[in-house]
């Protein structure tokens, strides 16, 4: 009964906030449409989904392919710079610490 309750009281407190966000928010988001659009269209999505969702849905049903990690990494391995350069970053925590140690001077042990 407790869980019952829990998630009923879950449920008042989602509705509120999408309430209050589509009120506050001034009913634009990124495409156009407040949140309590947004969360309408996506259930009438979910009940006549279009070609795209289609898509999704039977890729992410699709059988996983067992490979082991040497395999993995070694198929998709890239040349070429890396994208953390070891150097670039004991550099930049270099002066990181150096900065903080201008501002936040450690006290000197006698």
């Amino acid at each position: 009964m407790a869980v019952l309750v829990a998630v009923l009281v879950a449920l008042i407190v989602a509705a509120a906030v999408l309430l209050v966000a589509s009120a506050v928010g001034g009913g634009a988001s990124d495409d156009g449409r407040g949140p309590l659009r947004s969360f309408r269209a996506g259930l009438a999505a979910r009940k006549h989904p279009d070609a795209e969702q289609r898509e999704a849905a039977l890729a992410a049903a699709a059988e996983p392919v067992d490979v082991s990690l040497d395999e993995l990494l070694s198929a998709n391995a890239e040349d070429g710079a890396a994208y953390l350069d070891v150097d670039e970053l004991g550099a930049t925590l270099s002066r990181a610490r150096e900065r903080a140690a201008r501002v936040l001077p450690l006290p000197r042990r006698s």
